[in-house]
């Protein structure tokens, strides 16, 4: 597994440390979600009996709770530790993205924070001030986060990650950091996939379609059980609809454009043996998963 993402793991741990005394929990998806998940958490299953690369990535995804994001002190408290970091507002994204240049091996590294929240319980709603596609804390000043209503069920089965597997001298006094369930990662996969699908800007979200392939790969008993109770739980609204029929439209069969962009991805084309060997369990795993 590549230790590319290791200076990345270091900065996560930073930014951890400093939302530590503002109690402000956060959870991880994204390129490195997943990396943490492989590295620390996921094991090697009997039905998927191969360990995958990971690729590399510059940035933190770092998504915000229903609960936070109608918390205008912590949301504040949040800005204030990205500036004491470092990091500056991204002119592309601003207010919602973060970013800052580090040294890592004698070369420039531009290291991305980007905010997305789910959206607020609807008794919350006036907490809120939305200007499609961003979010933040009514009355908060210079920041914002990026609505993305497919993370509405983010905080069901979230996984803790324990700072000292990060850095064994890390020491805080709360639960800062989480990973979305294995679930919650593919119904954002999913949307992810169908938005970049045709975006050749984001490579045509192959990448998308190879973590998708990865995240199926590691899912053990638990994560199968908690995706069950989250499909029953949640089977009737909208964002978990929409995601069903992604994956319908293009992982249904092997001549579906999310296995065709699949079959393009860089992983796979470096892994091609390994891959081919379950791709159609790989297809039926995603249909139990997102059935209709």
């Amino acid at each position: 597994m590549s230790d590319e993402n290791d200076p990345l793991v270091r900065h996560l741990v930073e930014l951890c440390k400093e939302l530590d005394g503002d109690a402000i929990p956060i959870l991880l998806g994204g390129g490195m979600g997943l990396y943490l998940r492989l590295r620390f958490i996921a094991p090697r299953t009997s039905r998927y009996p191969f360990d995958l690369p990971v690729r590399s990535t510059a940035d933190l995804d770092v998504f915000l709770s229903s609960s936070l994001i109608v918390d205008r002190p912590k949301i504040e408290a949040l800005r204030a530790a990205l500036g004491r970091l470092g990091y500056e507002v991204a002119p592309e994204a601003k207010n919602f993205q973060f970013a800052k240049t580090v040294r890592v091996l004698g070369q420039d590294r531009r290291i991305k924070v980007d905010l997305l929240s789910a959206p607020p319980e609807k008794g919350d709603a006036g907490k809120v001030e939305v200007k499609r596609p961003r979010i933040k804390p009514a009355g908060a000043k210079g920041i914002h986060a990026y609505l993305t209503e497919e993370a509405a069920g983010i905080e069901i089965g979230k996984q803790p990650v324990e700072m000292a597997r990060l850095d064994p001298e890390a020491r805080l006094q709360n639960r800062i950091l989480f990973l979305p369930s294995s679930f919650n990662f593919l119904i954002l996969k999913l949307n992810a996939f169908g938005d970049r699908k045709n975006d050749a800007d984001s490579d045509y979200g192959r990448h998308h379609a190879a973590d998708l392939f990865a995240a199926v790969a590691r899912m053990g008993e638990t994560d199968w059980a908690v995706a069950k109770e989250h499909l029953a739980a949640h089977g009737e609204r909208e964002y978990l609809k929409k995601t069903q029929a992604i994956r319908r439209e293009n992982f249904s069969k092997a001549a579906d454009l999310g296995l065709l962009r699949l079959r393009e991805s860089e992983t796979y084309r470096r892994n091609r043996e390994v891959f081919n060997t379950r791709l159609e369990q790989f297809i039926a795993d995603l249909q139990d998963l997102f059935p209709g």
